[in-house]
């Protein structure tokens, strides 16, 4: 029976892995059996530990020492890799000034240089190299690459090693801004302003650093750490070749002790260094100065290029002169009371106006010529200039080889000193002198003093003598026996000329070329009209006073007495007393005064004054002071003209002239006011229709005595029965008769047609002429002030639009009435194309001849 099984079974387990290892597995045969892998994995056998031998004493001794040698070694060389060190920098050094001279060893090197100079610099001679290029050859142009180039260059870089920060001391400015000062000539006035933020903002982060304490707590400096922290700051500041404010007062003084001062100075000096606008206009100063440095090293100030002045300096006064035209007319003065006055009229009626200006100056000399007369005083005109050393170029317009690379303030400078000595060693000599002193440029910018000064007979020699023995005393070799290239001196003949007309045409040659039609300066060969706005740009960019009164009572007196007499007679004529030739002061000697100044005689004025050669607190009438009643931006009360006082009379004699004040508003637009009404005709003769009116409104009707009455019968004479009484009668009848002309009005059609069209131009031309007129005026006005000189009928060109050419340069106005530089038409480049071609055409044919 059989016998079954329910529920799970158990199945049989598969067969062991091939290479598990197990050797349960039973084979067939023997060589069924899987045979061993050939260097397969084996068990590791855990190795003998060895254990680490120890060193020696005298080993780990010797190790620690070489570790700390090189520790030292590293953080401190001893003297011989410091020694090695030396030697490589200095080898690597030579290498690279070896490198840096060699551009001057060749024209590309030099050409290569030149392109890497500001755009200012390289503009010039770029176009001078592609000129020579294309008209003279590879010859040319290598010469003139290495000569004229490269002596540029040169100079270049001798200028430029007295700009940029001051090596003088390390400093934190210095190291901000070694960078970029280097490069301060080149920046643009937007970026000038930008780093003027940042320096403000470094020194307000010095000062408040400095100020700083380490509780933070409020408290009140004392005057001396105001002293140490104004001192420190200061330093930082002469690094970047700035002078600190107030730096005469607050400044270490060796060998004195330190004063003390208000302590309003330390703040208004604090307030301007960390004020971002005093520091623009520094930078910018210093900017312009530098600029004009480079530009007058490389050769471009000279007779040859630009006189006196860079061209760029030239066109920024010019631009100066025009913004301040528009501030004129867009701005309006206002008083206390709201009455305005347009700034624009109080600036032309001021000594602002080139006219007044030279009306004023041309006065003051006369009354000092006419002063001098009277002492019986001689006058000598002396002229006194600069050594070699501080031209850049000679008079022939090539590079000075013994010039210093000194600026035309710097030579300003000499000569302000050389005048002071001159004036120790007349005092000491109790000889007196007095005139006047114009300073104007030579053609390099150079500045050089014409004096004409009046003095007692007997002593003129000696004055003279003393003068150029100080004059000639600098490089006094260079001159051998011809001292007249330093200095000269000519007496006044009187039978010759005044004084007054011999020193007029350096007055007007320096402000507005008056009355100087036709003459050129002898040194630039240019017209002396163009060249006064050349002297008035160079005396504005190096802040040299041209015009200084020597021994003289101050011309501030003598505006203020004028203004003084004009408000008192104004007055005295509202109120009805006013009488002509009564006193207007109580005190006589005041009133006499103010007389001779009110008269425009300066002779008088100088004699009532109390003469010439006399201190200044012994005048009779000098200026009165007060203070502001507002302080200014920098928290300082500063000083304002009062009026005038008499010192023998003390403060009970003090008279306001100022009785208004005034402030700078900006102008109200007027809104045109509509006005309702009729026209009407206006009695009288009625307008022609003709430019030319043939009949007058009162006719003479009244016939001569002897007319002929043609309503009476004719009456025929016997000319063969007449006396020779009667022939002479009727001869002087028809001789006196008038010649009788008839008039007719009959006119053709087209000849009606011409007239009427003749007179609508005629009309038009008058009614432009007039709606141009003030602009016209206004176009005068600005040329003046720019020292351009023009005609009524050329100013009204340039208001129609028309180009002005003046001095090789094209003019032309805008809205604004001023004038701007613009480049030359077509015609004019025609034309100056043509002119060149025919003078090669006539080089070519004159070789052909010569041939």
């Amino acid at each position: 029976m059989t016998t079954h099984a329910r529920g799970r079974i158990t199945p049989t387990p598969p067969l062991p892995y091939p290479g598990s290892g197990d050797v349960s597995i039973k084979w067939d045969h023997p060589w069924n059996a899987p045979r061993p892998a050939i260097g397969g994995h084996q068990s590791l056998v855990p190795a003998a530990v060895v254990a680490k031998p120890k060193s020696h004493p005298l080993v780990i001794r010797y190790v620690k020492r070489l570790n700390a040698l090189g520790y030292t070694e590293l953080r401190e060389p001893n003297l011989t890799l410091l020694k090695i060190r030396k030697e490589r920098a200095a080898l690597e050094r030579q290498i690279y000034l070896r490198d840096k001279q060699q551009w001057a060893d060749s024209p590309q090197g030099v050409e290569t240089r030149i392109d890497q100079q500001p755009i200012f610099i390289k503009s010039h001679f770029q176009n001078k190299i592609r000129w020579l290029r294309e008209n003279h050859g590879d010859k040319h142009t290598n010469a003139f690459l290495t000569g004229t180039g490269k002596n540029a260059l040169l100079r270049l870089d001798a200028v430029r090693q007295y700009q940029g920060v001051s090596q003088g001391r390390i400093s934190e400015l210095m190291a901000y801004f070694q960078g970029i000062y280097s490069h301060l000539a080149e920046l643009n006035k937007r970026r000038v302003k930008s780093l003027a933020n940042e320096v403000a903002g470094r020194i307000n982060e010095m000062f408040c650093t400095e100020v700083s304490t380490p509780t933070e707590e409020t408290r009140i400096l004392s005057d001396a750490e105001l002293l140490t922290i104004y001192r420190n700051i200061a330093l930082e500041v002469w690094s970047l070749r700035v002078r600190p404010p107030h730096w005469r007062e607050l400044g270490p003084k060796p060998g004195q002790p330190d004063e003390p001062v208000d302590r309003t100075i330390y703040y208004s000096a604090i307030a301007r260094l960390i004020n971002p606008d005093w520091w623009e206009s520094k930078l910018w100063r210093l900017r312009n100065d530098w600029r004009e440095s480079q530009l007058r090293a490389a050769g471009l100030i000279h007779k040859r290029a630009a006189p006196y002045v860079s061209k760029e300096a030239l066109a920024d006064w010019i631009e100066q002169k025009r913004r301040n035209r528009e501030f004129f007319k867009r701005h309006e003065l206002i008083d206390d009371e709201g009455n305005t006055v347009s700034l624009e009229a109080m600036v032309d009626a001021s000594i602002s106006n080139p006219t007044i200006r030279r009306h004023e100056l041309m006065a003051r000399m006369q009354g000092i010529e006419l002063v001098a007369q009277s002492r019986g005083d001689v006058g000598v005109f002396y002229t006194i200039t600069c050594p070699s050393k501080y031209h850049a170029n000679n008079q022939s317009g090539h590079a000075n080889p013994k010039w210093n690379h000194s600026t035309p303030p710097q030579a300003q400078a000499y000569l302000t000193k050389l005048w002071a000595n001159i004036g120790s060693k007349l005092g000491r000599e109790k000889l007196r002198i007095y005139g006047f002193r114009v300073a104007e440029p030579h053609h390099d910018g150079t500045p050089h003093w014409h004096l004409l000064l009046f003095m007692k007979p007997q002593e003129r020699h000696a004055i003279t003598e003393i003068m150029r023995a100080y004059a000639v005393k600098t490089d006094r070799a260079e001159l051998g026996k011809r001292t007249s290239a330093r200095f000269t001196a000519k007496r006044l003949d009187p039978k010759k000329g005044s004084a007054t007309a011999y020193i007029a045409k350096y007055i007007s040659k320096n402000i507005d070329g008056y009355a100087l039609d036709g003459e050129l300066d002898h040194e630039t060969g240019k017209p002396l009209k163009e060249t006064a706005r050349f002297a008035m740009a160079w005396a504005s960019r190096h802040r040299i006073r041209q015009y200084q009164p020597i021994g003289t009572p101050p011309v501030t007196v003598w505006r203020e007495l004028r203004k003084l007499s004009n408000q008192l007679v104004t007055t005295l004529k509202i109120s009805g007393i006013y009488q002509r030739g009564k006193p207007l002061l109580v005190d006589p000697a005041m009133d006499a005064v103010t007389a001779a100044a009110d008269a425009g005689c300066f002779a008088t004025y100088i004699m009532k004054q109390g003469g010439v050669l006399i201190p200044r607190e012994d005048y009779t009438v000098r200026i009165a002071y007060q203070d502001n009643e507002q302080p200014n931006a920098y928290g300082e009360i500063t000083e304002k003209i009062f009026g005038i006082y008499s010192p023998l009379l003390g403060e009970a004699s003090r008279i306001c002239t100022r009785l208004k004040t005034w402030k700078i508003v900006a102008r109200q637009k007027v809104k045109p006011a509509v006005v309702v009404g009729f026209d009407v005709f206006q009695d009288g003769p009625a307008v022609p229709w003709s430019s030319v009116n043939n009949s007058p409104v009162e006719q003479k009707t009244r016939e001569p005595d002897e007319a002929i009455d043609r309503t009476l019968e004719e009456k025929i004479i016997d000319f063969t029965a007449i006396t020779d009484a009667e022939r002479r009668a009727l001869l002087r009848r028809i001789k006196s008769a008038p010649v009788l002309t008839i008039k007719t009005n009959a006119l053709t059609p087209a000849e009606e047609l011409s007239r009427q069209a003749s007179a609508e131009k005629a009309a038009q031309r008058r009614e432009k002429t007039a709606r141009l007129a003030p602009v016209a005026t206004k176009i005068r006005d600005f040329a003046e002030s720019i020292g351009l000189s023009i005609s009524e009928q050329q100013a009204q060109s340039l208001a129609c639009g028309a180009t002005l050419t003046i001095g090789g340069q094209n003019w032309r106005a805008r809205e604004d009435c001023c004038l701007y530089q613009c480049q030359p038409t077509t015609a004019q480049r025609a034309f100056s194309v043509m002119s060149r071609v025919a003078k090669l055409r006539e080089g070519v044919n004159r070789e052909s001849h010569q041939h």
